[in-house]
């Protein structure tokens, strides 16, 4: 290889695309909570920039935080790969990601995004989102319906995805709704909803991208009487505490959250266990606990326990609606972000009279058992 510069320096106007598009789109907690969602870039006709496992979307940048993978490597793996006939889907395409991923001198070595395997079959540019906008269409039963009748009119075609685990068996039915679509229409989708799980937009332009982002956000946000305005600033602050704590220990800071879990609208099985989408599970699951009596104020200056409530790194005070986190200052707040999705899509969707859908029992199982989220999870725990 040439000079540590030489790829950043050949490839500089397509990062410096990747990276706007990442950034915009990652600065915004009601599009993508902590290390949610993920961007690419097809650099070249083989090699493809895409943002690295657990990594948030604005810590990207041209030296960091995403990896590079040879994608004309994953379109032969998954063009002429019948998934039946593997023994193991995941492992297969696990396999085929790493050996597709490439190193390069002035990178970390990092892992590709679970999701590489779908960013090979679509456009130049694919912006994959979390929003609570469009995951309120995603999480109803009616999600389908909705979606064509808010996008009735729209130039793009799009498809919607019944749920289905996240990794290559995800990527074997993008790619088989996209064939659908172009035998239907004779285009490719540019818009793809994942029900309980997101959105994604493709094309070959960023802003194009990011323009059609919002629309369809927009759109699917009126049809349920919200709009961005309803969606609260998300903080976290540092807390006093005992020595030994310092830098480990956060309340929340965001009132509409406070105001929220004063309402008796929720439980904890709604936050940790009946979950609406695959990162709830990965940044809820096992990490969250309520105190259905006493104040945060009563606990502070103790130390953590080994067991009960405050023994975990969130610990929701029923009495007045604090939260209090011990961990990371960036974990704390990709949970806090969660807490806040999650309880905004549970209750729009409710409001406007639509049917939540939830994980099923064998999804939640292969999420909280999969060695992928467990990375995704410990990455953003730095």
């Amino acid at each position: 290889m040439e000079k540590n510069t030489s790829f950043i320096e050949q490839h500089q106007k397509s990062l410096d695309a990747f990276v706007r598009l990442s950034r915009v789109a990652g600065r915004r907690s009601d599009y993508v909570q902590g290390g949610g969602g993920n961007t690419s870039c097809k650099l070249n006709t083989s090699l493809m920039a895409i943002k690295a496992s657990g990594f948030r979307l604005d810590q990207i940048d041209l030296d960091k935080a995403y990896a590079v993978v040879d994608y004309q490597q994953l379109l032969d793996f998954y063009g002429k790969t019948d998934p039946r006939t593997l023994a193991d889907v995941e492992k297969e395409g696990s396999a085929c990601a790493r050996s597709a991923t490439r190193n390069i001198a002035e990178l970390a070595a990092l892992r590709p995004s679970v999701e590489a395997g779908f960013h090979s079959l679509l456009g130049r540019f694919v912006l994959h989102t979390h929003p609570v906008y469009a995951n309120l269409a995603t999480c109803s039963v009616e999600g389908s319906m909705i979606a064509d009748q808010v996008l009735d009119g729209l130039a793009e075609k799009h498809v919607y995805i019944p749920y289905i685990n996240p990794g290559a068996q995800l990527t074997f039915a993008v790619q088989q709704a996209i064939q659908t679509e172009i035998q239907r229409s004779g285009h490719k989708p540019a818009i793809l909803f994942m029900q309980n799980h997101g959105l994604v937009i493709t094309g070959d332009d960023v802003d194009y991208c990011l323009a059609l982002h919002d629309t369809v956000n927009e759109r699917i946000a009126q049809a349920y009487s919200v709009s961005a305005a309803d969606w609260p600033e998300v903080a976290v602050e540092a807390v006093d505490t005992p020595a030994g704590e310092a830098g480990q220990v956060w309340r929340s800071a965001t009132p509409w959250l406070r105001e929220a879990l004063q309402t008796k609208d929720w439980n904890l099985n709604m936050l940790a266990t009946d979950a609406l989408y695959p990162d709830q599970l990965v940044y809820l699951g096992g990490q969250v606990d309520v105190a259905e009596e006493g104040t945060m104020a009563d606990m502070l200056g103790k130390q953590a326990p080994k067991d009960g409530p405050l023994a975990l790194k969130c610990t929701i005070f029923r009495e007045n609606g604090d939260v209090l986190y011990r961990c990371g200052r960036n974990e704390a707040q990709t949970i806090e972000e969660t807490i806040c999705a999650v309880l905004f899509i549970n209750k729009v969707v409710r409001s406007s009279g639509r049917r939540l859908c939830t994980m099923s029992e064998a999804g939640r199982q292969f999420v909280s058992n999969w060695e992928g989220e467990h990375y995704r999870r410990n990455i953003a725990a730095r």
